[in-house]
């Protein structure tokens, strides 16, 4: 079962992937004043979100019952999503619900902390991407 799970979770991300695109698509052709598909777009976004921080978790679980030893990598991967997420809510700011019909400012704020998130997660795949050339360079 467990040399299963990476062929599930893709199979799993092409389906909710899918489902997303296929919001997204409707979007424009909601009735004008009416844009229910937008309001279910996010809050679609924000419960995958939800269940991809729940995921990473139990992954962390699974690799510390798989491997013992990498408990300070576990501890490392842990501590690094909870920092990028205390950073991505408290310094998010959901003012701008007022802009929007059927949008409260908790929704707001939510996704104003996951693209904050975003965000610092792109710029430190970037940074990785960058250190490892200039590394592979110099040796």
């Amino acid at each position: 079962m467990l040399s299963k799970l990476p062929l599930i979770g893709r199979i799993l991300g092409i389906a909710f992937g899918i489902v997303g695109v296929i919001i997204f698509i409707l979007i424009p052709f909601s009735e004008e004043g009416d844009n229910v598909y937008a309001g279910f777009y996010v809050d679609y976004g924000i419960y995958l979100s939800i269940a991809a921080v729940i995921i990473a978790i139990l992954s962390f679980v699974l690799a510390l019952v798989v491997n013992p030893q990498g408990l300070i990598g576990v501890g490392i991967g842990l501590g690094t999503i909870l920092v990028i997420g205390s950073i991505s809510y408290f310094t998010a700011d959901g003012s701008d619900y007022t802009d929007y019909k059927e949008v409260t400012e908790n929704t707001s704020l939510l996704v104003s902390a996951m693209l904050t998130s975003f965000y610092i997660l792109f710029a430190g795949a970037i940074l990785s991407i960058v250190y490892s050339l200039v590394s592979r360079v110099f040796k």
